[in-house]
């Protein structure tokens, strides 16, 4: 959806991401070869490594949720992030690009793993939201799955 040539510092921060998708598989591969559990690995690590960043965050709202996670310029660039609906019991915001998606796919990844590291990746996500007993995130669509967006819907408990 985004056409615009990305500024310096978003070209900088989609190339930081492109390499650490790209050591984030490995290092999943690699756990897998060692017979690692690999969703508790995730869930060790990924889940509170989103915790942490929000962690001195104050969240009410839906709207708030939204907010906070498209308040950087960069990110909304690399990301082509858009506020789609912005409530207090209901936002959503939509992500028409990825660039851990477009790494793993550069890499050669199958659709198959792609969707499978999306998800381990998303546990940071799930781990932000965490912090605020007010609200609940889901991904009801995901560009690792073939979908145009990756839908961040957040709803008021």
């Amino acid at each position: 959806m985004n056409c615009k040539e990305l500024t310096e510092g978003a070209k900088g921060l989609k190339a930081g991401i492109a390499d650490r998708a790209i050591w984030f598989h490995l290092l999943v591969a690699a756990a897998e070869k060692q017979n690692a559990d690999i969703e508790k690995l995730c869930d060790d690590a990924i889940f509170p490594f989103g915790v942490n960043l929000y962690k001195d965050r104050t969240c009410e709202t839906p709207s708030d949720f939204v907010h906070m996670m498209l308040e950087n310029d960069w990110g909304r660039e690399v990301f082509d992030q858009h506020i789609i609906e912005d409530g207090e019991d209901y936002a959503e915001a939509h992500f028409y690009a990825c660039p851990l998606v477009e790494a793993w796919k550069n890499y050669g990844l199958s659709d198959e793993r792609i969707r499978y590291l999306c998800d381990l990746a998303s546990k940071g996500d799930f781990g932000r939201a965490s912090n605020f007993p007010n609200i609940e995130i889901s991904f009801p669509t995901k560009v690792a799955y073939g979908d145009e967006c990756c839908a961040l819907v957040v709803k008021k408990k």
